[in-house]
C-alpha cells in the first residue's frame, strides 16, 4: 500500500480549483512534475471536474466531520477512482470562513491522503491558503 501527503500547493494545483491561474508558470511547472506520478496528478479533465464537484460539496453543505464519497468509474483502460473528502474544521481567519478539508484517495492498490484549508473569497469561490491551525 502506498500513501503518499500532498502539500497544499500541490492540492491547489491537483484539485483544478484555478487557485495557481497567477502562478509563475516555472511554479505551476514544478507542481506538475511533482504531481506526475500521484494518483490525482494523473486525472483527466473528467476525473477532475468530477472530484472537483465533490470538494464544492464538502466546503459549501458538509457539517464538520461529515464524509463526501466521490467514485469515477473505470473508463478505458483506466481504473476507477473512488475517495473521500470531508471538511474537519471550520473557523473565520482574516475575516474569511476558511474550512481544512482531508481527503483519501484510491486507484487500483494505490492510495494518497491529502489535507488543506481553503478560504471562501468574496466572490464565493474557495481557495486553498495557509491558515493556522
Amino acid at each position: 500500500m502506498h500513501v503518499r501527503r500532498l502539500t497544499r500547493p500541490t492540492l491547489a494545483v491537483s484539485l483544478g480549483c484555478a487557485l495557481l491561474l497567477g502562478t509563475a508558470q516555472p511554479a505551476f511547472a514544478y507542481f506538475q512534475t511533482y504531481l506526475s506520478g500521484s494518483i490525482i496528478g494523473t486525472l483527466t479533465k473528467k476525473e477532475a471536474a468530477s472530484l472537483q464537484q465533490s470538494v464544492a460539496k464538502a466546503l459549501n453543505s458538509t457539517e464538520d466531520n461529515q464524509v463526501v464519497e466521490w467514485h469515477y468509474p473505470a473508463e478505458n483502460r483506466r481504473q476507477a477512482v473512488d475517495g473521500t473528502i470531508s471538511p474537519i474544521a471550520t473557523k473565520t481567519d482574516q475575516g474569511q470562513k476558511c474550512r481544512r478539508l482531508k481527503s483519501d484517495l484510491k486507484r487500483g492498490s494505490a492510495t494518497e491522503a491529502w489535507s488543506g484549508w481553503f478560504c471562501k473569497q468574496s466572490n464565493g469561490t474557495w481557495k486553498a491558503r495557509h491558515v493556522e491551525d
